[in-house]
């Protein structure tokens, strides 16, 4: 993997500061057939391209032979600014490719310090509804399945969120061992083995989970009006990037 992001960078004369998976090997949900989401932040090795009148390059994309995307430090950091949910999830990853002098550290104690957890409680949400939306009444496939792990997995984000009171590193790992009684988590961590198994559930449990997903949406849809705003980092952000131009 180093080798062919070693590749990308000679190609596009950048250097990559940081690169991870996204998908679902991050995730601990992957499959045999599962491939990898390779995600990278990068900046140009010419200084001068970031004085140019014309803005350089932002965003490289490879399909083959992995699904690689890689964002220009100046792209990152106004959407961290924004309290971006992609970045707010590689900073937790757990399968890390390249970390140059401590990027992801200080990725992750400027997305603690300044993010929104209401902005990123609205996105979670918002996603949970757009996949709850789209399940039938009639059928079940296994796209269907992958939509209810996608669901519960936005909205346990939502609880910990409200559970922690702020941003963490134990945010993202959705620890369903220890919220035996959480119906949602446990779901969620039989979805999982399903999908690493490649078994469909039925339709009656489908429906079951269903119930359980609406009223977490239902629950999720109060607790994130009281979440925490998060602050302006575009001070912070500034500072690193001219560091790191420099």
């Amino acid at each position: 993997m180093k080798d062919w992001l070693a590749r990308i960078e000679v190609q596009y004369d950048v250097e990559i500061l940081f690169a991870c998976e996204a998908g679902s090997r991050a995730w601990g949900y992957s499959s045999v057939e599962s491939d990898h989401d390779i995600r990278f932040i990068y900046k140009h090795k010419n200084p001068s391209k970031y004085l140019s009148l014309d803005e350089p390059l932002e965003v490289i994309t490879v399909k083959q032979p992995f699904d690689t995307q890689g964002w220009d430090i100046k792209k990152t950091f106004r959407l961290m600014r924004k309290s971006n949910p992609n970045v707010f999830e590689w900073c937790y990853t757990p399968v890390i490719y390249i970390e140059k002098a401590g990027f992801r550290t200080r990725m992750q104690n400027l997305v603690e310090k300044g993010y929104s957890s209401y902005a990123l409680g609205k996105h979670y949400l918002s996603l949970s509804k757009r996949n709850r939306q789209t399940l039938s009444n009639d059928r079940f496939t296994d796209s269907e399945q992958k939509k209810l792990l996608y669901c519960l997995r936005s909205l346990l984000i939502v609880k910990q969120l409200a559970n922690y009171g702020e941003i963490s590193r134990k945010l993202l790992q959705l620890d369903v061992d220890n919220a035996p009684q959480n119906l949602g988590s446990r779901y969620y961590s039989k979805l999982i083995l399903a999908k690493q198994q490649g078994e469909l559930f039925s339709l009656e449990q489908k429906e079951q989970i269903i119930f359980v997903i609406d009223q977490l949406i239902d629950e999720c849809s109060r607790e994130v009006e009281n979440l925490n705003r998060g602050m302006n980092l575009t001070e912070d952000l500034n500072k690193w990037l001219w560091e790191l131009i420099h």
